[in-house]
């Protein structure tokens, strides 16, 4: 038994000790991590798979060169460190199995620049609306805006360049490019260059209107005229139109639409609407064509110039030049009217007329009812009234405290003078604010005093009736009424602030 034991053991192999075994598998035993960004890669060393010897910076590049890695992104001050650790952990035989990470490689990624940018400094065209009630509306888009004299209109930002950079394998990561927008400028726009307020490290272009006008852009566009020209109707298609500057329309101002002009308004077709304001004079080569003249006023603070007007109400602070008719309108005016035309007429209309008033035919012949007023000052009659209800209530609210008064007055008796100084000042104050009350409405009461004589005119003013006047025809004046009951040929009418009744004598053309 003991030899058959003896010769199983003689025959038997020893068992292998793998940890014993020396190998270097530097494809498995380095290798390299690239991140998907390209800019970083990651050194994993095992160090069971490299125990023969040790590990050398040419396995480093031999590493780098078998995944095509640029050796200027490889992080070579800290080659030495990493390699000292490697090889200290395979001398020790400890721990073999670790892996260890190092990152070897770094890219620089590249920088992105800024894109440009155009900023307009004013409200832009509204668009069309959807009310309330579902309807569209068309007239309020504001299409076209006013902008002054050195106002800003534009504020661009080139932009700015990008940074290349490069990624582990040595290629140039290129920045994406940049938008740099290029202002078209037109007329009347002048630039500078400044930074900017809301990021002082930015270098812009300010754009400055160098004329009062109406502004026009594009999106990389931008122009002020310092008048507006309408090539069309305004209407639906413009909007309407609220504009610091001269306009001239070559259509028509169809009805419907508004129109605030702050200067002259030139008007090559006909005004329809019955929404005009006009801060200086209005041409109208057409006429103005109402429909109603109950609704709405043009309003002209200069001279009105037109062929006709009809179914209108029309307020001038300026002269009323007509060449054809006035018909079934009311028309107050602070400068003379005349109807140059030889037929021209005044028909079936209410004129208040502050100067002289001069028209081929007064009424029609189907007698139908005119009235003409002259002499009478509109807006100072307006005021006059006005100011006659304030003057009431200023005199109700210094009524009211003046019992008060009565009782400080009958206290300041009886105390015969040993007030306390508190009192003094409050009865002191009382009484100094009711004073500045009463001068402020003495002068109130004086000023409408002399705007109650103003709503006349203190000058003669004539009435010319060129061709005839119709039964039907009320001229007023002051307290004076004329009626013509029945046809009267070219005449003139002469009224003066003293008289009794107007001197009528016959007007032959020069």
């Amino acid at each position: 038994m003991e030899e058959n034991k003896k010769d199983i053991n003689q025959n038997s192999s020893p068992e292998p000790n793998f940890s014993m075994q020396k190998v270097f598998d530097i494809d498995r035993g380095l290798e390299l991590k690239i991140d998907p960004s390209g800019l970083s890669v990651t050194l994993q060393v095992k160090p069971n798979l490299l125990t023969s010897r040790e590990v050398s910076i040419s396995d480093f590049y031999y590493t780098f060169e078998r995944f095509n890695i640029s050796t200027k992104q490889v992080l070579e001050d800290k080659l030495n460190g990493m390699l000292a650790q490697i090889n200290e952990i395979i001398k020790k035989n400890d721990n073999l199995k670790q892996i260890l990470s190092f990152e070897i490689a770094k890219g620089t990624p590249a920088i992105e620049g800024e894109d440009g940018w155009i900023k307009f400094l004013f409200p832009r065209a509204k668009r069309v609306t959807i009310k309330e009630d579902g309807t569209a509306d068309f007239r309020n888009i504001e299409r076209y805006i006013h902008v002054n004299k050195s106002d800003k209109v534009a504020i661009v930002f080139e932009g700015t360049n990008g940074t290349d950079g490069i990624n582990v394998y040595g290629e140039v990561i290129h920045p994406k490019p940049t938008k740099k927008p290029k202002l078209i400028v037109g007329k009347n726009v002048s630039s500078s260059e400044e930074r900017y307020n809301e990021d002082p490290q930015k270098i812009v272009n300010v754009y400055y209107a160098t004329c009062n006008g109406v502004i026009f852009t594009t999106d990389n566009s931008v122009t002020v005229s310092p008048e507006l020209n309408i090539d069309s109707d305004v209407g639906i298609e413009t909007g309407n139109i609220n504009f610091e500057g001269t306009i001239r329309v070559k259509g028509n101002i169809v009805e419907g639409a508004v129109v605030n002009c702050k200067s002259s308004l030139f008007v090559a077709g006909n005004v329809e609407s019955n929404d005009v304001q006009v801060a200086e004079n209005l041409e109208i080569k057409g006429g103005i064509k109402g429909k109603d003249k109950a609704r709405g006023k043009i309003m002209v603070k200069g001279d009105l110039h037109a062929k006709y007007i009809e179914n209108s109400n029309v307020e001038v602070h300026g002269d009323l030049i007509i060449e054809n008719y006035i018909l079934n309108s009311k028309i107050n005016c602070l400068g003379t009217i005349f109807v140059s035309s030889d037929s021209g007429s005044i028909i079936t209309s209410e004129i208040i007329c502050f100067q002289a008033v001069s028209v081929s035919n007064l009424g029609s012949s189907a007698q139908l009812d005119t009235t003409l007023e002259v002499g009478f000052h509109f807006l100072n009659d307006s005021l006059y009234s006005i100011g006659s209800e304030k003057l009431k209530t200023f005199n109700t609210e210094l009524a009211e405290i003046e019992p008060k008064l009565l009782k400080i007055k009958e206290v300041i008796q009886r105390s015969r003078g040993k007030l306390d100084e508190a009192k003094k000042v409050e009865f002191k104050n009382y009484f100094e604010s009711y004073a500045k009350k009463k001068k402020a409405v003495d002068i109130f009461a004086l000023k409408l005093d002399q705007l109650k004589s103003e709503r006349f005119n203190s000058e003669p003013v004539k009435v010319v009736v060129r061709h005839g006047a119709y039964p039907g025809v009320i001229i007023k004046y002051r307290r004076q009424i004329e009626k013509i009951n029945k046809y009267q040929s070219s005449f003139m009418l002469n009224f003066y602030p003293s008289q009794d009744k107007a001197t009528m004598v016959a007007w032959k053309a020069n």
